[in-house]
């Protein structure tokens, strides 16, 4: 198999990557929560090729299989390798649907991480109203909403 075009990867992506910005409870840190963003995509076995030239591609991340659907999934969430492989890559060859919007905020959300906000009430306050802005998941808004009233008190 060739190699990947960054191009094709791009909208590749657009298709079938995902951005995402997790926040879960944790104990450890001031904050009581923990800040994961990530990258993914998912294919089906047939595809898996694909999947694995994506990985060689960006040089970083991991891919597991899912069992729910029967899929592979490439994911990345070392905050060093999406500030220095995947944020660069998509800065030099944009997205150019409904993905970018999510890319602009992981990236942001990664910076605010990287300055250590999301180890601090105020800049996590900040990365929750990012992370909004990703979901149309009415439970996740629930969620990210209680987060920002607990942290108001």
């Amino acid at each position: 198999m060739r190699n990947l075009d960054p191009y094709y990867i791009t909208g590749f992506v657009e298709g079938e990557g995902s951005f995402y910005v997790g926040i879960l409870p944790r104990s450890l840190e001031k904050v009581k929560w923990e800040v994961k963003p990530s990258f993914s995509l998912s294919q089906n076995k047939e595809n898996k090729k694909t999947v694995f030239k994506l990985k060689e591609f960006f040089g970083c991340g991991w891919i597991r299989p899912s069992r729910k659907d029967n899929t592979l999934k490439y994911e990345v969430r070392s905050l060093r390798e999406l500030d220095e492989k995947i944020i660069p890559h998509f800065e030099k060859y944009p997205l150019v649907g409904e993905k970018e919007k999510d890319f602009e905020i992981l990236k942001k959300v990664v910076r605010l991480m990287i300055k250590g906000k999301h180890l601090e009430k105020e800049g996590l306050k900040e990365i929750i109203e990012l992370a909004l802005k990703m979901t149309r998941n009415p439970k996740r808004i629930k969620f990210l909403k209680k987060i920002n009233t607990l942290l108001k008190e």
